[in-house]
């Protein structure tokens, strides 16, 4: 199970997805006060919450959780195949999210004029964590195509 590199590329794609909610991805600077994003919404400098990203929070806890998921389907291949596009398609979408909000959150606040933002590597783990799924598919797709030629010599 986790002796195969495809494994290892959906833990660490778990481990990504996992850290953005950890981690701020975006800090936004008006006049003197600040603003940061996380998975699950804008926090101002007091830690309060004032706008949620349960999108955001939504599809990339699903993305982490499938992850995982995945890796004890070894037996499975073609489920893995499948569930492992899916996570692709989960963790495009967090980008997506993650893209709408960090350039359009901040204008949804109202009252807070941005004077600057800056994006934090955390901004960065869905993109990562979507190229490890990629490589955790390409090698689920070689143990299938393993498999049938194995079964095709006997």
């Amino acid at each position: 199970m986790i002796q195969r590199i495809q494994s290892l590329y959906l833990l660490l794609a778990a481990v990504l997805t996992g850290l953005t909610f950890a981690m701020p991805l975006s800090s936004f600077l008006g006049g003197a006060a600040e603003m940061k994003l996380n998975a699950l919404g804008f926090f101002d400098a007091e830690g309060q919450m004032v706008l949620s990203a349960y999108g955001l929070s939504a599809l990339a806890g699903c993305a982490a959780l499938l992850a995982l998921v995945i890796i004890f389907l070894f037996k499975k291949r073609l489920v893995q195949f499948r569930l492992c596009v899916v996570e692709m398609v989960l963790l495009a979408g967090t980008i997506v999210f993650e893209i709408y909000y960090i350039w359009g959150g901040v204008q949804s606040l109202g009252g807070f004029a941005t004077a600057a933002w800056r994006m934090h590597i955390a901004a960065l783990f869905p993109l990562f964590a979507l190229i490890f799924a990629y490589l955790g598919l390409l090698g689920i797709r070689k143990d299938i195509l393993l498999i049938r030629s194995l079964d095709r010599i006997r």
